[in-house]
């Protein structure tokens, strides 16, 4: 599909599909979209992001994006979603391997099971409603509450700290871990000047009484969710309370930009359970895969024996 045509559906996407967001996490690769029309109308529309490597092409989730695939704009019969998964099927690039996390609203995988596709369940955390933000409060865990009221005491939350700034307090938090980031700074600044750009993305920095950062947060919306993109704060800072401060605030801006909060969910057991301490309910989407090259697959059949 030519990119400047279906620039003019961002108004209708998720955050993950707009083509500013792909135009600014695309790094080291390319994203290709499609749409399914009928009688000259788009019903809905494919993106996926394409990588080379050993001279291999295969599609991946590029850095910091949550779903992509499928997006339907309208309810359609399941007829009509078969008709539209395998004209996308029959479009995907040739590559070595494929695997997408597809959004929420995409339930019937099966023309991807009968075209050789495999799929995990995956979850994410929820909190579909914030009409009501004191009812929201009152179904976190105690724990949860306890830690908020605590670093309300000796904690402030600003939005003052810049894209690079946040970048390098992160850098320096993982470093110190003996860990990295995962993606480029590069792509973070470009990823972050695009939210702001399009009034869909904040940076909540929470800083005690002299002055001293104790963590970040960096949050992107829509018109439908508010979604916990990457946070962070140094281990010295945890009893502070400040990881669960940080969220609770930005619930609270959720509330004035969006109908609903994603944490955007864990597979880790800890960071799941902490996530449903805040009254999140989990909510699960689809990983698709498929492995088109003879060798990975022998070499994928393989790893059971290892």
């Amino acid at each position: 599909m030519n990119k400047d045509e279906y620039k003019k559906l961002d108004n209708q996407l998720p955050i993950f599909f707009k083509s500013w967001w792909l135009d600014a996490v695309s790094e080291g690769g390319e994203w290709l979209a499609e749409s399914y029309r009928e009688n000259g109308v788009p019903q809905s529309v494919f993106v996926c992001f394409v990588k080379r490597k050993f001279g291999l092409r295969y599609i991946v989730m590029p850095p910091l994006t949550q779903f992509l695939g499928e997006y339907s704009f309208a309810a359609n019969s399941l007829t009509d979603c078969k008709k539209a998964s395998n004209y996308y099927i029959d479009r995907l690039p040739r590559t070595a391997f494929a695997s997408i996390n597809m959004s929420h609203t995409f339930r019937y995988w099966s023309p991807y099971h009968w075209r050789g596709f495999s799929q995990t369940t995956r979850y994410s955390l929820v909190i579909n409603d914030l009409s009501d933000i004191d009812a929201v409060f009152s179904k976190f865990d105690d724990s949860k509450k306890r830690n908020i009221r605590k670093a309300a005491k000796s904690l402030t939350i600003n939005n003052e700290m810049t894209g690079e700034e946040f970048y390098s307090f992160f850098e320096d938090d993982l470093r110190s871990k003996n860990q990295q980031v995962s993606y480029s700074k590069t792509l973070f600044l470009k990823l972050y000047d695009a939210c702001v750009a399009n009034n869909a993305g904040a940076i909540l920095q929470a800083v005690d009484s002299e002055g001293v950062t104790n963590g970040a947060l960096f949050v992107v919306w829509d018109s439908e969710a508010m979604y916990a993109l990457t946070y962070t704060f140094p281990d010295k800072y945890r009893s502070t309370g400040v990881g669960d401060f940080l969220m609770f605030n930005a619930i609270k801006l959720a509330a004035t930009v969006t109908k609903s909060f994603d944490f955007e969910g864990s597979m880790i057991e800890n960071v799941e359970q902490s996530y449903r301490r805040f009254g999140a309910k989990p909510v699960e989407y689809f990983q698709i895969s498929r492995i088109n090259n003879p060798l990975l697959k022998i070499l994928h059949s393989l790893k059971p024996l290892f």
